[in-house]
């Protein structure tokens, strides 16, 4: 089974990757992790990157990902080639450019292999000035509704993570605790449908 959990830049889907990985494992479950790609990329610089910035991370997060599915029960991603899309229209746009031909279908086609996307709520707490992040809040929030947008307009099915209750603060660890339990009580509904089935 495939997971990723997707969302703009600086909204803590790196540290739900691993919470969510820790509770699968705990049901004695072997589970994969596919570590984000864009901090490794070679051609990204602060946060941003051109359109071979984004064919390389796009390509090589559908790499990692297949390295990963025959191997382990659960494959947790740290993000999802649709995310990648995103930022590579984006791109394009802003930069009056157009999109390589390729790679809608590509990406459309590969989001047949996920069996769950969970989108992470938009956050500010997570724009920290790291030297990977962009820590323009616009930009951030231009890339969520891109992001959600595209979804709808393509009926991509997708569970949106609970933001934190208006006026709570909560700390990151019962805010990712939170966010993993909603996460694995939709994935055990699952498993659940498919072995009556």
């Amino acid at each position: 089974m495939k997971i990723a959990i997707l969302g703009t830049h600086g909204t803590f889907k790196t540290t739900l990757t691993y919470f969510l990985s820790g509770v699968l494992k705990s049901r004695a479950q072997t589970v994969g992790i596919v570590s984000e790609v864009a901090s490794t990329c070679p051609y990204l610089k602060h946060g941003r990157g051109d359109l071979i910035a984004q064919t390389w991370i796009l390509m090589t997060q559908a790499q990692r990902e297949r390295e990963k599915q025959d191997i382990h029960e659960y494959v947790v991603c740290d993000r999802s080639v649709v995310d990648n899309f995103i930022y590579a229209l984006e791109h394009c746009q802003a930069n009056n450019l157009p999109m390589p031909d390729w790679m809608e279908p590509f990406v459309l086609h590969h989001l047949k292999s996920y069996n769950f996307l969970f989108k992470t709520p938009l956050n500010r707490k997570g724009l920290v000035p790291d030297g990977i992040r962009d820590v323009d809040y616009e930009w951030q929030e231009k890339i969520d509704k891109m992001l959600t947008n595209y979804l709808k307009e393509k009926g991509i099915k997708y569970y949106v993570l609970p933001a934190s209750p208006p006026g709570k603060e909560e700390d990151l660890i019962a805010y990712a605790t939170r966010q993993a339990m909603f996460m694995a009580r939709k994935i055990t509904d699952m498993d659940i449908q498919t072995s009556l089935v």
